[in-house]
C-alpha cells in the first residue's frame, strides 16, 4: 500500500502547476519539476533565491503584498504576476499563495502559466464588452430618440419669418450634435482595439466612463471624485472603461440587494499615490467575506441569479489591470461594503499640457481650384459634399461606388481622394488598394469617411493614407482633413 507521504511526493512531481515552498522572507525553499519548466531554470538556481528576484518590476509590489498577507495568516486573492528569467524572458502567470504550518510564516505558492490563455483574451474582452452593449441598447435608443425628437420639432417650427428662427435652428443643431456624441462614445467603446500604447488622461477617461454609464437603467446614484492634475497612464482607454463599467455594475447590484435604508450609491474615485494611479469603486453593500475573495476572479464565478451577467466581469477586470501592468485589490468599505481598487503604474509624475502655437484658422479658400474625387453611395451626403465643395471653389467629381471610383481615377488626375469605407462594388478600402497600385502618389492624399466600426479598415492599418473622418462630421472637420492631406503632400 502506498503511503500518504509517497502520494504527496508523486503529486508534487506530476503536478502541471508550478509549486514552490517559501520561507517567511519569500525565499524559495523547494521547487517541483513544473516550476523548473515554467521558470526555465535549474532547481538549484531557484532554491534559496527570493521569489521577488524573478518578478517583473511593475508587479513586485503586488507579490510583496501577497507575501505580507500570508505572514499575517491570511490567504490573499489570486493575482496575475509577470516574471522574468534569463532564458525565458517575460511571462505571465496566475499566482496563489497560502500559509503553511510546517514553515512558520512561510507559504506554498501555486503558479499557473497564462501564456496560452492570453491569446484568447482579446476575444474574451470583446465578448464581455458586447454583452454590456446589449444591456444598454434600450436606454441608448431612448436617449437618441429624445435628441432626434427635439431636433425634428425645432425644424418643424423653424419658419424663416419667425423671430426665433435662428434659435430654433441652433437648438436643432445642438440636439443633432448630442446624438452624434452618443453614437461616437458607443463606437469608440465597441471598437476592437488591443493596442496598449495610448497616453491616457485618467480624468478624461473617468468622465467618458460616466457618460456611458448614464445609458444603464440604474437607480443607483453614482458620484465621481477625481483628483486634479493626475499623471497619465499608458494603455487602452476602452479596456479601462470596460473594467470600470464591470466594477460599477457589480457594485450597483451589491448596493441594491443589500436592503439599505438609505439611497443606494456607488462612488468612483481616482487619485495618485506612491507612483501609481488608484481607481476605486466603492459600494455600501454586504461586503465580500474573506473566504470568498480568493475565487471571485475565476471565470464564470457569479453571485447573481442565472441569466444575469456572464460570470466573466471580474475575470475581465483582472485581465485588463494585469495587461496595463497593474493589479486589482479588494478592501473593506468603512461602514460596510466593498471597495475594488485598480492599481495602475503612472508614467509621468506631473502632467503638463504641451504649449502649442496658434492653430491656423481653417478657410474654405484652402480648397479653391483643388480637384477632388469623391466616392459616396448615400445621395444626401453626396448632395451636401457637392454643394460644399462647389462653394469653396473646388472641382469635385462624385461617384456612387468603388467600381466607378477605380475607373475614374484610372482615366483622370486628382489632387485628393475622399472615399466612403462601405459602398457597393467592394467598398472604399478595396478602391483605395486598387488606386494605390495605379497611382501611389494619390494614396497619400486619400481621406476615408466611415459611419461604423468597420473591420475593413483593419486591412490597411499603417498604410499611407492621410486620415479618417468619422460620420457625422462638421464642415470644419471636412475642410481641415482635406487641408491636412494637401499640406502633408506639399500641395
Amino acid at each position: 500500500m502506498v503511503s500518504e507521504q509517497q502520494l504527496y511526493a508523486d503529486a508534487w512531481k506530476a503536478s502541471p502547476l508550478a509549486i514552490l515552498t517559501l520561507n517567511d522572507e519569500g525565499v524559495i525553499f523547494s521547487a517541483n519539476p513544473a516550476a523548473v519548466l515554467i521558470f526555465s531554470m535549474e532547481e538549484e538556481d531557484l532554491k534559496n533565491a527570493p521569489l521577488n528576484r524573478f518578478v517583473h518590476r511593475l508587479d513586485g509590489g503586488a507579490l510583496q503584498a501577497m507575501l505580507d498577507e500570508v505572514r499575517g495568516g491570511e490567504i490573499p486573492n489570486r493575482q496575475e504576476i509577470r516574471f522574468e528569467t534569463p532564458r525565458r524572458g517575460e511571462f505571465v502567470t496566475g499566482v496563489s499563495l497560502a500559509p503553511t504550518p510546517e514553515l512558520q510564516g512561510g507559504s506554498v505558492a501555486v503558479i499557473r502559466d497564462l501564456g496560452k490563455e492570453k491569446a484568447f483574451r482579446p476575444q474574451l474582452l470583446h465578448t464581455e464588452r458586447m454583452a454590456t452593449m446589449g444591456s444598454i441598447a434600450s436606454v441608448v435608443a431612448h436617449e437618441l430618440n429624445n435628441a432626434l425628437a427635439g431636433a425634428l420639432g425645432c425644424l418643424d417650427e423653424a419658419e424663416p419669418s419667425a423671430s426665433d428662427y435662428e434659435d430654433l435652428i441652433g437648438t436643432a443643431k445642438s440636439e443633432l450634435l448630442r446624438a452624434s456624441e452618443i453614437v461616437k462614445d458607443l463606437k469608440e467603446y465597441a471598437r476592437v482595439d488591443d493596442d496598449l500604447s495610448d497616453n491616457i488622461d485618467i480624468s478624461e477617461l473617468c468622465h467618458k466612463f460616466a457618460r456611458l454609464h448614464k445609458f444603464h437603467s440604474s437607480k443607483v446614484k453614482l458620484t465621481l471624485d477625481i483628483a486634479e492634475r493626475l499623471p497619465i497612464v499608458r494603455g487602452n482607454s476602452n479596456q479601462l472603461i470596460q473594467a470600470l463599467l464591470n466594477l460599477v455594475l457589480n457594485a450597483e447590484y451589491a448596493s441594491t440587494t443589500a436592503g439599505l435604508e438609505n439611497e443606494p450609491h456607488v462612488e468612483v474615485s481616482a487619485k495618485y499615490h506612491a507612483d501609481v494611479i488608484q481607481l476605486d469603486v466603492v459600494d455600501h453593500g454586504p461586503g465580500i467575506p474573506m473566504d470568498k475573495r480568493g475565487g471571485i476572479f475565476d471565470p464564470f464565478y457569479s453571485t447573481k441569479p442565472v441569466g444575469e451577467g456572464t460570470g466573466l466581469g471580474l475575470t475581465v477586470v483582472q485581465a485588463i489591470a494585469a495587461a496595463h501592468g497593474g493589479r486589482v485589490e479588494i478592501l473593506d468599505t468603512e461602514g460596510g461594503g466593498a471597495t475594488f481598487r485598480i492599481v495602475l503604474p503612472a508614467i509621468e509624475i506631473s502632467r503638463r499640457p504641451e504649449v502649442q502655437g496658434p492653430r491656423r484658422a481653417v478657410s474654405s479658400a484652402d480648397l479653391a481650384g483643388v480637384r477632388i474625387l469623391i466616392a459616396e453611395d448615400e445621395e444626401s451626403i453626396r448632395c451636401f459634399l457637392e454643394r460644399a465643395f462647389k462653394r469653396m471653389g473646388a472641382d469635385a467629381v462624385l461617384v456612387e461606388d468603388a467600381t466607378q471610383a477605380i475607373e475614374v481615377a484610372r482615366s483622370d488626375d486628382f489632387d485628393l481622394l475622399l472615399l466612403d469605407v462601405r459602398m457597393p462594388g467592394g467598398g472604399g478600402v478595396e478602391a483605395y488598394q486598387r488606386i494605390r497600385e495605379m497611382k501611389p502618389e494619390l494614396a497619400r492624399r486619400t481621406v476615408f469617411m466611415t459611419g461604423e466600426l468597420s473591420v475593413e479598415m483593419n486591412e490597411i492599418v499603417g498604410k499611407d493614407y492621410s486620415g479618417v473622418l468619422q460620420k457625422p462630421f462638421m464642415l470644419e472637420e471636412l475642410v481641415e482633413a482635406m487641408r491636412r492631406a494637401l499640406t502633408r503632400n506639399g500641395l
